[in-house]
């Protein structure tokens, strides 16, 4: 059995998961749980009319991606806002609410002959330090479209307090719905991504990313599924994910594994199997 920390009875799935303050945070699309980490539930808080996505905690918040539900009658991904919603670590109560306005501007020039990489979202956030200067910054993660779907991955570097700054391109190859999970390590200075898996013939097999601290490209990538929560703890430890169960009944799982475990191409099946002990 490997170590691991469940949270159950979620409407729907998990999108991402965090640690901070004696304490772990786990975010479901309409939902932020907190816990001990022996998996106790602390407190919960409900988020309505979008979709929440990852999470990071700092400096005593969690700050977590938003999407705003989609119009009746457009596309179920023509997301209406692009948010970064702040949560008091403490009882979960919302703080602040963000307008990514670069995004508006993303959304707005999108497929036009001004722009023709195609805005999709924002789904990762994580705050690590800037290349070159090392200020702490938040990091969120959207991803393009040039050619091949979700090839290019784009992270906007803000103010903690969420002004943007400046982007760094990422081409990682076409991705299934580009980045979904975000973190620094601050023990190496590397950034890790996770994304869904392979679900066509064309899609790649890798869904795991690891790029280095200057931000100018993959590193290492991972045959090795995490796509609804990923944190680096630091020395070489990681928080990979799981979920099961259908919509009103979800489980998610942050299980503890090593970066030698990467290399393993274990299946959701086995990885379940593995981390129940069975």
């Amino acid at each position: 059995m490997l170590e691991h920390i469940k949270v159950v009875n979620q409407n729907y799935h998990m999108q991402g998961f965090t640690s901070g303050g004696g304490f772990v945070y786990f975010s479901f699309t309409d939902s932020l749980v907190k816990t001990t980490p022996a998996g106790t539930v602390k407190c919960q808080a409900e988020v309505f009319g979008g979709h929440l996505g990852d999470i990071d905690y700092y400096g005593g918040k969690i700050y977590g991606s938003y999407l705003g539900n989609a119009l009746p009658g457009h596309a179920w991904d023509d997301w209406t806002c692009f948010k970064i919603y702040v949560f008091d670590a403490s009882d979960l109560r919302v703080l602040n609410v963000i307008n990514m306005d670069i995004c508006d501007e993303y959304k707005r020039i999108s497929g036009t002959p001004a722009d023709t990489r195609g805005f999709s979202g924002i789904d990762g956030v994580a705050f690590g330090r800037e290349p070159g200067t090392g200020a702490q910054k938040m990091f969120v993660a959207c991803a393009m479209i040039t050619g091949e779907k979700y090839e290019n991955q784009i992270l906007l570097q803000c103010t903690p307090e969420g002004k943007y700054e400046k982007e760094y391109h990422i081409r990682t190859g076409n991705t299934v719905y580009g980045i979904q999970n975000l973190d620094y390590d601050e023990s190496s200075g590397e950034f890790w991504f996770s994304t869904y898996g392979k679900g066509a013939p064309y899609q790649p097999e890798e869904t795991l990313y690891c790029v280095g601290p200057q931000l100018d490209g993959v590193k290492a990538k991972y045959h090795f599924s995490s796509p609804y929560g990923f944190e680096c703890l630091g020395g070489g430890r990681y928080y990979a994910s799981l979920q099961d169960g259908v919509n009103g009944h979800r489980t998610g799982t942050a299980y503890l594994c090593d970066a030698a475990f990467f290399e393993n191409r274990y299946t959701e099946q086995q990885l379940a199997a593995l981390v129940e002990g069975e």
